[in-house]
């Protein structure tokens, strides 16, 4: 018998949907791989949080049924010098990005290269203003020159991560609220440009984020971008169409999107801490998804300005905190906001269903332990010729030394007198003066005042604080009114010549090495305290009874503290930064010494304040 083999050929259809991220202009909606998408983001910025708990923070987010994390790229932090880059640790943006999409949610990407955010120089480098004639965020060949270098470094490395590409990055922003400061739409053009030859014209949205009153002049008509606009909360449900409709007024069509939805506000030194109610939020979230509006929450999470990472604003000069906590649902530390939390959560279920994940436990904190400080140093220890910067015949900012953060002691030789006037122009931040006989005062930014004095001496030194540039206001444009420093120094009627520079390293402050004397402010204040294993919690350290200065932990500068200006009194301390056995606090008191910090298991964000400190 013959056998017969039949062979029956079976074709399968394979459809294969290529990944994609569109705006269907026509339907007002997004498309996200051909079928409609609408989203539910959550702010947070990946440099405001301790890399160890990147994993924890989005899950905040995940467990509230959040589809998205929106977060910005912080240029001066990444660049500190031209053409030095950093992207290790806590700035390792490729790593934050990979780690949402292990999350399964999608990433909005706002690279500016100016963000605000409440960071020092609205997240510009600060070495941009060395450059003579720059004008930033302006069509300036300087600085048209920077952003390229910059977006020829960051946006080669974030491309394979745009969703079309198989990552989960659906929006990049270029610029951030530029109708606030200007209306130059070749600017914006040219901005626009730069993204499009690095990034691919179709493989991305790109859009632009305003105040709905200024939305004329900070995006582009074209639906080539996606215009959106920011807003807070109303208790008026029309409230949110009486904003969009100012965008309607510009881009007839797309999607509606609020890019900063506003879950509380940021805070300044001096003023008191800002908070807002939880039902608002929550019923007005309602009608934005209602609309079929995208919505961010800016802040999920707000984190903390680490170091001397914060700005500060001008109507008059107003320095933000180290806290960045923002009364977010998620709270400085990692903890939840339960009430904004769960209302949130709840609402965000009924229109993109349950995560099916249990809400974040809040951490246990480590607290009642005194910390004794002793003062080791003053800054004029660290006058020498090896902080040495350089001599001229009036004083120089500190842009001219490369020096960007910290603090410069500007000093005189004059002729000494019994009493007298002296007086400073130009201080730009804070200036703190010492005289031989032991005379010390202090000099806002702005003030221009003179000082009676009762016995100059013969050296005049003056240490002067960068407290931060400027991150929002028309004033950055003037590039020149950011310098920091002070302009002259005046004796009576004459000005002052003959002034040397040193910089004051406030990070890693110098021990006295050249025996007892006596221990003038500002000061350098040392203290220890010792912790088992099961002690190394996440932890704040009480400055309340302190008056000004810079606090590190175990050689990592948490910030500035300010108990004098209030209302933040106590410095967030990750478990990271402990260690089992000894541990040190540093402090560098400008003003007025207390005698002991305490570790406390609570944060005072919302002490009493002193809007003349």
């Amino acid at each position: 018998m013959n056998g017969k083999v039949i062979c029956f050929a079976v074709c399968l259809t394979v459809v294969f949907t290529e990944r994609s991220f569109k705006v269907d202009w026509n339907g007002n909606r997004f498309l996200k791989d051909g079928r409609p998408y609408q989203y539910a983001s959550a702010g947070m910025h990946y440099f405001r949080i301790p890399r160890e708990y990147w994993k924890d923070r989005v899950y905040t987010a995940k467990s509230a049924g959040l589809t998205t994390i929106q977060t910005y790229t912080i240029w001066n932090l990444h660049e500190p010098s031209p053409g030095e880059f950093n992207f290790e640790g806590n700035l390792d943006v490729v790593g934050f990005i990979k780690l949402v999409h292990s999350y399964n949610m999608t990433v909005i990407l706002r690279v500016g290269p100016f963000i605000d955010a409440e960071v020092t120089f609205g997240g510009l480098p600060p070495w941009l203003l060395s450059i003579p004639g720059m004008k930033v965020r302006s069509r300036n060949t300087d600085y048209m020159t920077a952003v390229s270098k910059w977006l020829d470094k960051l946006l080669p490395m974030v491309r394979p991560l745009l969703y079309a590409n198989g990552g989960p990055i659906i929006m990049v922003q270029f610029e951030n609220e530029y109708g606030s400061y200007a209306c130059d739409r070749d600017y914006l053009n040219h901005t626009y440009s730069l993204f499009r030859s690095r990034l691919g014209g179709d493989e991305v949205v790109y859009f632009t984020t305003d105040n709905p009153l200024t939305v004329k002049c900070g995006s582009l008509p074209t639906e080539e971008v996606l215009t959106t606009i920011d807003f807070g909360v109303n208790t008026d449900p029309e409230y949110p169409m009486y904003n969009f409709n100012f965008l309607r007024d510009f881009q007839p069509r797309g999607p509606l999107v609020n890019s900063e939805f506003y879950t509380g506000w940021l805070d300044y030194w001096g003023t008191e801490h800002s908070k807002r109610d939880t039902a608002p939020l929550v019923a007005q979230y309602q009608v934005l998804l209602e609309m079929g509006a995208s919505v961010n929450f800016y802040m999920w999470h707000g984190g903390t300005s680490w170091g001397l990472m914060s700005g500060a604003e001008m109507s008059y000069y107003r320095p933000n905190p180290t806290s960045y906590d923002y009364d977010a649902p998620v709270r400085e530390c990692g903890d939840i906001h339960a009430e904004k939390y769960w209302g949130i959560r709840k609402v965000t279920e009924k229109f993109f269903g349950s995560s099916g994940l249990p809400a974040p436990n809040n951490t246990a904190k480590l607290g009642g332990i005194d910390v004794s400080m002793t003062q080791v140093a003053s800054l004029h220890d660290q006058i020498s010729p090896n902080s040495f910067l350089g001599k001229s015949k009036y004083p120089r900012s500190f842009e001219e030394f490369g020096v960007y953060e910290g603090m410069i002691a500007y000093q005189f030789e004059v002729n000494g007198s019994d009493e007298g006037y002296l007086g400073l122009l130009g201080v730009h931040d804070r200036a703190y003066v010492a005289l031989d006989s032991g005379e010390y005062f202090q000099v806002r930014r702005n003030d221009n005042r003179n000082v009676r004095v009762h016995d100059i001496g013969q050296t005049v030194t003056i240490f002067v604080e960068n407290q931060g540039y400027l991150s929002f206001g028309p004033y950055m444009f003037e590039t020149e009114y950011e310098y920091k420093g002070i302009a002259n120094v005046t004796q009576g009627i004459s000005i002052l010549e003959g002034c040397s520079h040193y910089i004051i390293n406030v990070t890693h402050p110098l021990e006295r090495s050249s025996g007892p004397g006596e221990m003038k402010l500002p000061g350098v204040f040392k203290g220890e305290f010792t912790l088992s294993k099961s002690e190394i919690l996440d932890t704040y350290i009480d400055t309340t009874g302190w008056g000004k200065g810079f606090l590190s932990i175990n050689d990592n500068l948490l910030g500035r503290y300010w108990p004098d200006a209030g209302p933040q009194y106590t410095l967030l301390i990750p478990k990271l930064w402990l260690k089992e056995g000894k541990n040190s606090v540093t402090a560098v008191e400008l003003w007025k010494p207390g005698t002991h910090f305490k570790l406390v298991d609570s944060p005072k964000l919302d002490g009493s304040v002193n809007n003349k400190a």
